[in-house]
C-alpha cells in the first residue's frame, strides 16, 4: 500500500481512494515526521504507513535529501532549533519550513504546537522567520569562529534560542485545512470523522455517486462546505454558489430566490450540513438534470432526529455472562429516547429471534455505537 500511495501521490483522487482502502484494512497512515519520514511513503517499524516528505507541496527533493543525509549521519533532530543549526541554508528556506509545519512534520517536537510556528515573536512576524534568522546567525558565527585565529568553535553556542510565543492551538478544522494545503488530503483526521454514524445510516450515497441516483425520488446527502460565494444579481436578489465535500467526492450547487434566503445562514465554509433534494429537468435544457435542494440542516443532530430505535445483532454462540453484564452497563450509561431491540442469531440453524425491550430505551448516538463496536456487537439503526 505504501508503494501504491507513492505511485499515485500526484493524483489526489487516487490518493484519497487508497487512503480509505487503508482505513478499511486497518492500516494506519501517519502524517509526515521530520525524524521518521523518508522521501516517499514508507512503512515504519510499527507497521504503519508514514507520509513521505517529498509529497508535501513546497518541499523539494533538495531539502529532503539534506534532511535524510544529516539524519543518517548524526541522528534525529532534537528540536526545530537543532534542525536549523544542523542543516545548510539551502535546505531550511521559509517555504520548505512552512510546508513541513503545516503538514505536521514538526509535531514530534512536542514542546511546540503548529499554531506557534506562525505566531509573532519580538523580532519577527512568525516564529519560523525568527528560527530561520537564528539558524543563519548561528552558522555564520560558527563559520567566523572557524576562520578566526583566536575564535572558539563553541562561540556560536552563545546565541540564545528564540523564545516560543504563547498562543492557542488551531481549531481542528483550521489545522486540517492547513494540512490539506500542503498534502492535498486530510491526514490527522477529517472534519466528518465525528459524523460517521450519520454518514453510514442516513445518507443515500456519497457525493461522487450522486449521478447514479438521478432517478430516485429523494436523495439525502451530507458534506462539509468547502467553498461559499454569495452574490447579488442585477435585479438586487441574492444568490450563491456552494461546494461541499465528503470522504469520496465533491458536489457544487447553486441556490436562488427563496431557497437561497432560507438556507444561506448554513452555507459558510467549514459548516457540516445535511441536504435533502431530488433531480429534476434543468431550466437550461430539457435533456439535462439538476439537483433541486429542498432542505438543508446541520448534520449534527440528524441521527437523533431520524433514529427511532436500534437493533443489536448478537450471535448466540457469542453470548456469555460477562458480555451480558457489559452490554447492560453500556445501556445503563446511555439512556435516551430510542427503542432498543435485540436480535439473537443462530447462523447454523438459520434462526433469528427478535426481542424488544419495553422498559428500556437508549441514546443511539456515536458514543453508544462506539461502545457496542468495542465489545463486538453489530447493530442497525431503525
Amino acid at each position: 500500500m505504501a508503494s501504491v500511495l507513492t505511485h499515485n501521490k500526484s493524483n489526489i483522487t487516487d490518493i484519497t481512494f487508497f487512503l480509505e482502502e487503508c482505513r478499511k484494512q486497518g492500516i494506519e497512515v501517519l502524517g509526515p515526521n521530520i525524524n521518521e519520514s523518508v522521501s516517499d511513503f514508507s512503512v515504519n517499524k510499527n507497521g504503519c504507513i508514514r507520509f513521505g516528505l517529498s509529497a508535501l507541496k513546497g518541499v523539494g527533493e533538495g531539502p529532503v535529501e539534506e534532511v535524510l543525509e544529516e539524519r543518517q549521519q548524526r541522528g534525529p533532530f532534537a528540536s526545530i532549533f537543532d534542525l536549523v543549526r544542523r542543516l545548510p541554508m539551502r535546505a531550511v528556506n521559509k517555504k520548505a519550513l512552512e510546508s513541513l509545519a503545516f503538514g505536521g512534520a514538526f509535531d514530534c517536537f512536542e514542546q511546540i504546537h503548529r499554531a506557534q510556528y506562525f505566531a509573532p515573536t519580538d523580532k519577527a512576524d512568525t516564529l519560523l522567520e525568527h528560527v530561520i534568522r537564528y539558524g543563519n546567525a548561528y552558522r555564520n558565527d560558527k563559520q567566523s569562529a572557524q576562520n578566526s585565529l583566536f575564535g572558539s568553535l563553541d562561540q556560536a553556542a552563545d546565541i540564545p534560542e528564540p523564545l516560543v510565543p504563547p498562543c492557542e492551538p488551531w481549531p481542528l478544522i483550521e489545522l486540517l485545512n492547513r494540512e490539506k494545503e500542503v498534502t492535498g488530503i486530510y491526514i490527522s483526521g477529517h472534519p466528518l470523522d465525528d459524523y460517521r454514524l450519520e454518514l453510514e445510516h442516513f445518507i443515500t450515497c456519497t457525493l461522487d455517486k450522486t449521478a447514479q441516483y438521478q432517478h430516485k425520488p429523494l436523495l439525502q446527502l451530507a458534506g462539509m462546505v468547502t467553498h461559499a460565494t454569495h452574490k447579488i444579481s442585477k435585479n438586487g436578489n441574492g444568490w450563491g454558489v456552494f461546494s461541499i465535500t465528503d470522504y469520496q467526492g465533491a458536489l457544487e450547487f447553486r441556490l436562488f430566490g427563496d431557497d437561497y434566503q432560507k438556507f444561506k445562514h448554513l452555507l459558510a465554509e467549514g459548516m457540516v450540513i445535511f441536504i435533502k433534494g431530488r433531480f429534476q429537468r434543468s431550466w437550461r435544457s430539457e435533456e439535462e438534470l439538476e439537483l433541486k435542494i429542498t432542505e438543508i440542516r446541520l448534520l449534527e443532530g440528524i441521527g437523533q432526529d431520524l433514529t427511532e430505535g436500534i437493533t443489536l445483532k448478537v450471535p448466540v454462540d457469542f453470548l456469555s455472562t460477562p458480555l451480558i453484564a457489559e452490554l447492560d452497563a453500556i445501556c445503563q450509561a446511555n439512556k435516551g429516547p430510542h427503542k432498543l431491540r435485540v436480535e439473537l442469531i443462530d447462523a447454523g440453524a438459520r434462526i433469528k429471534v427478535g426481542m424488544i425491550s419495553t422498559d428500556r430505551k437508549v441514546n443511539a448516538d456515536s458514543q453508544f455505537t462506539k461502545a457496542l463496536a468495542r465489545i463486538g456487537i453489530e447493530f442497525t439503526l431503525n
